[in-house]
């Protein structure tokens, strides 16, 4: 790019941004002044009881030129009659990506066109590592998404999640640029209160999961688990990361008996352990709680190669969308809402990588689970007993 469009590029943002601060100012003002009026004939505005300032309805219409065009590429996915997510066209003929575990496991999804119309769609394709799902409808001539690139855009910068509708669904600025994370780096739900445990500490290990540390008179002690092993199966389930034997241990419930095989000094060696109860963690459920004070979070929001990270107050069933610059080209897909002040999407760069495969059928859950060449932590670190 010449110097000539460079600067033409920079004066149409900072055009297009003074246009949005003089909105979001005028319709603030505009809004205080009518508050006060309301307040003296004893009126409230219902769009007054949304306290928060990225969510207020004056705010988020400021951003509606920002997504006019973007959200022709944009739809919204059902399941059993229940929004789940939104999806972001990626290809005219009927190609639609969203966030893979908002589905519902056996049940087809319903697109519902931003023109109203629903269409069957079938899965085609998963990439489990980063959450995605391709869907396919029966359909001609969508308006895939513009790309733009993640790399480009700049911490502080204002940004839209354009839903099916005239305004966005979201906004917010960019907090942290798009960076390859570490899988313990955005750290773990809490498990589920059903959920077994086998009380180890784990860490990265050679194909496998390292013991770092055996609770006493846990399941794992009791099961002969040793420091170093590093767990290779359990149940079945290969275990390639510490992020898969955490979430395979979830999936299994207190007094389950479950196989667990392990490489100790070069040998293997088959183990069964029977999982206990999980002890209450106060300060996990503390963190929990400050976390949904600003809204529900995502069920999976965690284990993701790649994210950029971002301040919009964006609610489970609106991630799958794109996230878009002030030039309404998509920078990313939102994938999570993580934390009270924090979501997740995954980068557009990683995305793009990805479409073709996801069109093949030859991505599936079962061939993406995460891998530790893309989440091996620090090996000094060590998770929380499991």
């Amino acid at each position: 790019m010449n110097a000539h469009l460079i600067r033409h590029h920079c004066r149409t943002q900072l055009a297009r941004l003074v246009v949005i601060v003089a909105c979001i100012v005028s319709s603030l003002s505009a809004s205080a002044q009518q508050q006060q009026r309301q307040r003296s004939r004893g009126q409230v505005n219902p769009d007054d009881k949304t306290t928060g300032f990225k969510e207020n309805p004056r705010m988020l219409a400021a951003f509606n030129e920002v997504v006019a065009a973007p959200s022709r590429s944009v739809v919204r996915v059902r399941c059993d009659g229940k929004d789940v997510a939104l999806g972001t066209v990626v290809g005219a003929d009927g190609w639609i990506i969203t966030k893979y575990s908002e589905l519902t496991a056996g049940v087809a999804p319903i697109v519902v066109m931003k023109d109203g119309r629903t269409l069957l769609a079938k899965v085609i394709g998963v990439e489990n590592r980063y959450d995605l799902a391709m869907l396919k409808v029966d359909t001609k001539n969508l308006i895939p998404v513009q790309w733009g690139e993640s790399k480009a855009a700049i911490v502080g910068e204002l940004l839209a999640s354009p839903g099916v509708g005239v305004e966005p669904v979201a906004v917010g600025v960019l907090s942290v640029a798009a960076r390859a994370v570490k899988s313990r780096d955005l750290g773990h739900p809490p498990p589920p209160a059903n959920a077994g445990y086998l009380g180890v500490g784990l860490d990265e290990g050679e194909g496998g999961a390292r013991v770092a540390e055996v609770m006493v008179n846990s399941a794992a002690d009791k099961a002969g688990l040793r420091v170093n092993d590093v767990v290779t199966l359990i149940a079945d389930t290969p275990i390639i990361d510490s992020e898969t034997m955490v979430n395979t241990i979830r999936n299994h419930r207190p007094g389950d008996a479950v196989p667990i095989k392990v490489m100790r000094e070069g040998k293997e060696l088959d183990l069964k352990a029977t999982l206990g109860k999980r002890p209450p963690d106060p300060g996990l459920l503390r963190r929990e709680y400050q976390n949904h004070l600003g809204s529900a979070l995502s069920e999976r929001r965690t284990g993701f190669p790649q994210i950029l990270q971002h301040d919009m107050i964006l609610r489970p069933d609106n991630c799958g969308g794109p996230v878009v610059d002030l030039d309404g080209k998509a920078i990313g897909i939102n994938i999570a809402r993580a934390g009270r002040v924090e979501s997740y999407a995954i980068p557009a760069e990683a995305v793009r990588a990805l479409i073709d495969d996801l069109k093949s059928g030859k991505l599936t859950a079962a061939t993406t689970q995460p891998t530790s060449s893309t989440t091996k932590p620090a090996p000094t670190t060590t998770m929380p007993a499991k």
